[in-house]
């Protein structure tokens, strides 16, 4: 049994004619008649009789027709959920990121994400860029936060937010004492870098072979974490580089304009999404300009 034929059914009663349920369907008549000859079929009774001015309900046909009004409600029901589904934020979602995204950007943009929408549930799975990646192509988030250069066949990509990496070392640190010679006072330091596959280490290391000619880092750790890499710092093992959104007040950057890399994060999602994601990845889009891009100008 077909929706359709559910519904041919309804207008020819509610019409009275086969003709007139024609007209208003913008069908032939042996069209009308085909359906009801395959609802009568597939239900084994008699539905309907033709006299020569209306048609008469059987007793079989009252009764469908009492069902066949449910149906149609429920049907309408189903197409204004479907539709209010498209233009509203509901449910729940989840985002994907790196551990900087995660820790230091995404849990202000959720404060003020909850306030607006306190009945959406929104989870966040932290992993690194080729994790974050993965997950969205899978379908295991909605929504993944990636650094750029970001080109997906399915996926559309939206501006996020940018962001600055630099050479942190603590506030007391001998090399903030003294701003002469700078990149030989660093070749003195042990570094603390990043896992060698981290989108972050790829963008340091371009930047190090860039200028190699100044100065050579020696790396003292390797850390898969940016709270791993921060601790260290803190705990004056070495230099190392954070983004500028997750340096603490008890850390400072090495004042090296050629030490600073640029990198743009993307916001992320499948073209065929399921109801909700556009708008619920414009809806992060303008917390994040407001909280941060605003700010920057400010």
């Amino acid at each position: 049994m077909e929706f359709k034929q559910i519904r041919t059914f309804l207008e020819i009663t509610e019409a009275g004619t086969f003709q007139k349920a024609a007209r208003s369907l913008g069908l032939s008549q042996p069209a009308l008649s085909r359906q009801i000859f395959l609802l009568e079929k597939e239900l084994k009774v008699s539905l309907m009789t033709r006299g020569p001015k209306n048609i008469r309900l059987t007793n079989e046909g009252e009764k469908l027709l009492v069902y066949s009004k449910r149906l149609k409600e429920l049907w309408e029901e189903i197409h204004e959920a479907m539709d209010e589904r498209g233009k509203s934020i509901s449910g729940s979602y989840s985002i994907s990121a790196g551990g900087t995204v995660s820790a230091w950007i995404l849990p202000k943009i959720l404060i003020h994400f909850k306030k607006k929408f306190p009945k959406v549930k929104l989870s966040v799975r932290e992993g690194d860029n080729l994790d974050t990646r993965e997950s969205l192509l899978r379908g295991d988030v909605d929504i993944a936060i990636l650094t750029s250069p970001v080109s997906i066949p399915g996926i559309i990509v939206r501006d996020f937010l940018e962001d600055k990496i630099v050479p942190v070392v603590p506030r007391n640190h001998r090399i903030l004492l003294n701003s002469k010679n700078l990149y030989k006072q660093m070749e003195k330091e042990s570094f603390i870098f990043y896992h060698p596959a981290s989108s972050m280490q790829i963008i340091i290391n371009k930047k190090l072979k860039s200028l190699k000619r100044k100065f050579t880092a020696s790396v003292g750790m390797e850390l898969r974490s940016v709270e791993s890499v921060l601790k260290s710092i803190e705990a004056g093992l070495g230099i190392g580089f954070l983004s500028k959104f997750s340096i603490p007040s008890n850390l400072s950057a090495i004042p090296i304009l050629e030490l600073e890399m640029e990198r743009s994060f993307k916001l992320c999602y499948r073209k065929n999404s399921r109801p909700g994601i556009s708008l619920l990845a414009e809806e992060v889009i303008q917390i994040t300009n407001t909280l941060y891009r605003q700010n920057e100008r400010g």
